[in-house]
């Protein structure tokens, strides 16, 4: 057997055995830059809150998980840093769960 053909068989091996291992085992916070945390939205509806992250840059976009039936939209976009976002939603004191980016 070529030096080559060996190499690619074994390569080849390598590979099958690790998709094999992570196939499935690997979450979203793992396998992409973002973080994952859960927010109280405020007791008012339509008032502006922060939401504390530890992204360590300026967020571009969140997916969110609300408890009940609303709307969570952005809020001072502008003012966003990279410790906190800031959100509005349509109903009071919701509980978020949201993928920040």
């Amino acid at each position: 057997m070529r030096v080559s053909s060996l190499i690619a068989t074994n390569v080849e091996a390598a590979v099958k055995d690790i998709l094999q291992v992570i196939n499935g085992k690997i979450d979203l916070a793992d396998n992409v830059f973002c973080c994952i945390v859960t927010a109280t939205a405020h007791a008012t509806p339509n008032t502006e809150f922060s939401v504390t992250h530890n992204l360590q840059r300026i967020p571009t976009i969140y997916i969110v998980n609300i408890d009940r039936s609303g709307i969570v939209y952005d809020s001072s976009r502008s003012t966003w840093t990279a410790q906190t976002i800031k959100l509005k939603c349509s109903v009071a004191s919701a509980v978020l769960h949201l993928v920040i980016f």
